[in-house]
């Protein structure tokens, strides 16, 4: 019999992975800022590391009223979700 996948499950599943997705960026982002010469493209690239960072930090909080309500019901997973929401970004 197929494994079924409810809703949150899901969902869990697509956050980790925008978060994956984010904490790469970031990475990236911290890299080329170290190497940037120009004013106007180093203001970009910090502006671009805040707002992932603001995403990914609206994330985590999110992640963590889920398990504070108890209203997902994959514990681990969600667990999973707040793990890599609460690591540090490093280039």
């Amino acid at each position: 019999m197929p494994a079924q996948t409810s809703t949150s499950d899901s969902v869990i599943g697509s956050l980790c992975r925008e978060v994956d997705g984010i904490r790469q960026r970031c990475s990236q982002l911290l890299t080329a800022m170290r190497f940037c010469q120009n004013s106007g493209l180093l203001h970009r690239l910090r502006l671009e590391l805040q707002q992932l960072q603001n995403r990914r930090r609206e994330l985590l909080a999110t992640a963590r009223l889920w398990r504070q309500r108890r209203s997902v019901s994959d514990d681990l997973a969600l667990e999973f979700l707040i793990e890599i929401s609460s690591r540090s970004i490093v280039a």
